[in-house]
């Protein structure tokens, strides 16, 4: 090429340059992406996002939602330190201690438990969520306090963020989480220890809000939104199954009443679906335990009590009458002036939840039923579905067009409403029997007769611990611990020393009676008093062998086959052996002995005598027998895991399904990708 054809070709290439860099300035379409190679830097352009990302984080420090959730901080912070909780495991009310991570793993994994003379019930999926969030924070005695303490400023925290969805300013989406989140019921519950109530005061806000992105939700996003919905749900469920439901219908109601045609109705319906289905397999398998034992549903997780029947109060968020609760009327008030002055077809979501926290509320507060452990049939506690209807005033109060008002009228009406139901929620958290626990040292297996309308209860080294009220007692130990506890408390000597004998047969070696109690007068040769006080009561210690497993002769095995009982007198050997799994190698003996556990014959055990499996019998009329042989033999005795297994794994792979099909990022990708 000659060279003024060369400067041609090249004067050309300039021009063609300049235009495009004009027409890039003008805000023109280019070609994209745009890359010099004379200046590989031009195209990073880091300051900007940097000053972005510090506008960004400057805008959330100056937000009301933050100045929202400092400030129930500090409210927090200073209840815990004025009711002197802070620092240590809590414990109290409806709360029983937690144990360390170790004990809560294995009480939720074991299919069986020494709970109640030995059951094969099912563990409440709670403690799974405790266990894996204290892997994390430290234990979950960590995890309970963190809720206890500082639900307020979570409730705060997750209201506030539930409602983005909302055109809504900030200012005003703080003020209305900031007074659900000082619900005086909610504050009540924390003081007494009703862990499930301060899980629902947490969790419902952001619940609605995904339930209600499930049902107007059409894009491509519908199957991680429905996902992260009922992993949020099986989380509610494992601590209060009734609110959990009780949400399951409003989204099936929703799905009726809001019109959705084509491929937003099909992805809704199937968003639904997978919403319902995956929230409950995700607990697998406390559900079943739920349709055998619906009480659970009315009565809640916890410590068993006996609740007061509900009153016309419940109108004001009240569920046990009193003057600090009733101001929760203050939200009530706040959503009717809201219906009555601005109304909106968008309030009558807030309306519908509101009606049905109302309807289950007096439906729970005034059916009574027995405990799942057994006593006195009482109604359950309504301070979960009054949170629900809290949450439906907050709705109906957050979508309301209010008419323009001057702030010298309406700050000051904020400002007394906020400190009333501040003032309520200290005083009602404070009132409660949550204290820090001083755990006591293990002394074997003993039987303890509680103070009250509530049975007998068996305990195992330190005591009973966060979830063993939850478990169903197997066959007729309800029963069984009933009619102990009535010997045990009657003034005939005969009646008591049977019960003793009965007692020391369970594997019982102490007896914790009330301080005014006869017992160690009228069975003077079976028990002694060591002077060990427990609070109110005694500790008396059994003479008799206690052990939970032990050999009986031929004669003392006839006996259990025919009797309720051991007598007084008797006295098998004891033999050094834990149930439910031990090995033991017994001599050679009389024809027709036993080996006998004191544990419910239920389901699920197996012996085997030399590797060979046996049929089992029945002693004492509930306990587990194993026949011998008159030679010496080695005997393996065990509960089956398998069904517990198989039943865990397939809750593992449900759980790890939904949390990988609710992750945001890879929703991202399968949006891209398509």
């Amino acid at each position: 090429m000659d060279e003024p054809s060369k400067s041609r070709f090249q004067g050309l290439k300039s021009l063609r340059r300049i235009a495009f860099q004009r027409s890039g300035q003008n805000g023109q379409p280019t070609p994209s992406p745009r890359e010099s190679s004379e200046d590989p830097g031009a195209a990073e352009v880091p300051e900007p996002e940097s000053r972005s990302s510090r506008a960004r984080a400057l805008d959330v420090l100056r937000s009301p939602g933050t100045a929202m959730v400092a400030a129930l901080v500090v409210f927090a912070l200073v209840s815990a330190l004025v009711t002197g909780r802070l620092g240590g495991a809590l414990a109290g009310g409806r709360l029983l201690p937690t144990a360390d991570l170790a004990t809560t793993w294995g009480d939720y994994l074991n299919a069986w438990h020494a709970v109640s003379g030995g059951t094969g019930s099912p563990a409440s999926p709670s403690l799974a969520v405790l266990a894996l969030l204290g892997s994390v924070l430290g234990g979950p005695s960590v995890v309970v306090g963190a809720l206890l303490l500082f639900g307020v400023p979570l409730a705060g925290l997750s209201t506030y963020l539930a409602a983005r969805a909302l055109d809504v300013t900030p200012l005003r989406r703080a003020l209305v989480a900031g007074a659900y989140a000082l619900l005086p019921v909610a504050a009540i519950s924390a003081g007494q220890g009703r862990l499930d109530v301060v899980v629902v005061h947490v969790l419902v806000p952001p619940l609605l809000a995904g339930i209600a992105a499930v049902i107007r939700r059409s894009d491509g996003q519908w199957l991680g939104t429905a996902c992260l919905t009922a992993f949020g749900l099986a989380v509610l469920g494992a601590f209060a199954p009734l609110v959990q439901l009780a949400l399951i219908v409003l989204a099936l109601l929703a799905h009726v009443l809001v019109p959705g045609n084509g491929l937003r109705g099909r992805r809704r319906a199937a968003g639904l679906v997978a919403l319902v289905l995956l929230s409950v397999a995700c607990l697998l398998p406390w559900p079943v335990q739920l349709l055998n034992h619906p009480e659970v549903l009315v009565h809640g997780l916890g410590a068993r009590t006996a609740e007061q029947p509900a009153s016309v109060l419940l109108a004001t968020l009240s569920p046990d009458g009193s003057l600090p609760s009733a101001l929760g009327a203050l939200l009530v008030l706040a959503a009717i002036l809201a219906l009555a002055i601005c109304f909106d077809v968008r309030m009558l979501a807030g309306a519908g939840v509101a009606l049905l926290g109302w309807l289950v509320a007096v439906v729970i507060g005034t059916v009574s039923v027995e405990p799942l452990t057994g006593g006195v049939a009482s109604p359950g506690w309504t301070g979960g579905p009054l949170v629900l209807v809290a949450a439906g005033c907050a709705w109906i109060v957050l979508v309301a067009k209010m008419p323009s008002l001057s702030w010298k009228i309406t700050a000051p009406v904020l400002a007394a409403g906020l400190l009333a139901l501040g003032a309520a929620s200290a005083i009602g958290t404070a009132s409660g029997p949550l204290q820090v626990h001083q755990a006591a040292p293990a002394t074997g297996t003993r039987l303890v007769l509680e103070a009250g309308p509530q049975p007998a209860r068996l305990v195992t080294g330190e005591g009973p611990r966060f979830g063993d009220d939850d478990l169903a007692p197997a066959g007729s130990a309800a029963d069984w611990l009933r009619q102990v506890d009535e010997d045990l408390s009657s003034d005939d000597s005969a009646r008591v020393r049977r019960a003793l004998a009965a007692v020391a047969a369970r594997g019982a070696d102490h007896v914790i009676v009330p301080a005014n109690s006869q017992l160690p007068e009228l069975a003077y040769d079976m028990v002694v008093d060591d002077g060990r006080l427990t609070g109110p009561s005694r500790e008396l210690r059994l003479l008799v062998p206690a052990t939970p497993v032990k050999l009986v002769g031929p004669d003392l095995a006839r006996q259990a086959q025919t009797e309720p009982g051991p007598a007084p007198e008797a006295r098998p050997l004891p033999v050094g052996a834990e149930p439910p799994s031990f090995t033991v190698r017994i001599s050679e003996g009389g024809a027709g002995r036993a080996l006998v556990i004191g544990a419910e014959n239920e389901p699920g055990w197996y012996a085997e005598v030399n590797g060979k499996r046996v049929p089992l019998a029945t002693a004492w009329g509930h306990q587990v027998a194993v026949p011998l042989p008159e030679q010496a033999a080695e005997v393996q005795v065990g509960y089956t895991e398998l069904p517990r297994t198989t039943l865990l794994v397939v809750q593992a792979a449900v759980v790890l399904f939904t949390v990988i099909a609710a992750i945001p990022g890879r929703r991202r990708a399968l949006t891209a990708l398509r």
